[in-house]
């Protein structure tokens, strides 16, 4: 069984995020920010494609992370993260997509591709083909179908992800409408209750979050307002001796008619 890089597999998680995306129709006018979050998240999914882009910046300490990754233990030093991105098409209906990945430096470039079932990946640094692989065997997450998604009663998403955001400490404040890729949004900061996350991290027990502490961090959502489609969520935690990170995934083109194809077989490593 082939196991797919951690980078990749978790592009790979990102791009099936967006089944969870609603849809209604209408301008909305709305000025209590949870609502906004709640109707963006328990709205109709009836999405059938979306092209998602993703831009990661900042820098990390790669010899604090040596601990948890014994492959980062061969680097040292600050790794710039700008420029890093992920982008390309979801078609959702066909539970498919096709990620061109561009990674800091001496990483290169890479592509993740999702079709039929199986699982294409390549990264410049370690091949010029394709690995393919069963998508079952590597990703071990079922994905739910559109029609399923449909079905999950929308009033208790709403209040389970109202509760959630309460319990977490967290506080929503709507700020002024923003733009994004030219259309019209509502622009939610959520404030973060840093010492909450911090307990997490202490209690996880695991490698990856030994002695991690967060210093700051912040949430930003954007919902488009024709709609309440989720627009942009932007992400961004500084910690310590572990450098600074902001995450910012787009999404746009919402059912758009996309193809997504399988490599050539030519492509495909033996």
């Amino acid at each position: 069984m082939i196991r797919l890089p951690r980078p990749a597999l978790a592009l790979v998680a990102l791009a099936s995020i967006v089944i969870a995306g609603g849809c209604s129709s209408g301008t909305q006018s709305i000025t209590d920010p949870n609502e906004v979050i709640t109707r963006s998240a328990a709205a109709a999914p009836a999405v059938k494609s979306v092209h998602v882009k993703v831009e990661v910046s900042g820098k990390v300490n790669v010899g604090a992370l040596g601990g948890a990754n014994p492959a980062l233990s061969l680097l040292s030093g600050n790794l710039g993260l700008a420029g890093t991105s992920a982008e390309g098409d979801v078609d959702v209906s066909n539970q498919a997509t096709d990620l061109k990945i561009t990674l800091p430096s001496p990483f290169g470039t890479g592509e993740v591709i999702v079709v039929g079932g199986n699982l294409y990946y390549k990264f410049t640094l370690a091949a010029d083909k394709f690995t393919m692989s069963k998508l079952s065997d590597t990703v071990p997450v079922s994905i739910p179908s559109p029609g399923v998604v449909a079905s999950a009663n929308p009033s208790a998403l709403a209040s389970s992800l109202s509760k959630s955001l309460a319990d977490a400490g967290a506080k929503a404040t709507l700020l002024a409408d923003d733009k994004i890729g030219g259309t019209d949004a509502y622009h939610i900061s959520i404030s973060v209750p840093v010492d909450k996350i911090n307990g997490l991290l202490a209690t996880a027990g695991t490698s990856t979050t030994a002695g991690m502490q967060l210093d700051s961090a912040s949430v930003d959502y954007w919902a488009y307002k024709d709609g309440l489609l989720p627009a942009q969520l932007e992400v961004k935690a500084s910690a310590g001796t572990l450098g600074n990170l902001d995450i910012t995934v787009t999404l746009t083109d919402y059912n758009r008619v996309v193809t997504i194809n399988a490599p050539a077989p030519g492509d495909i490593a033996g």
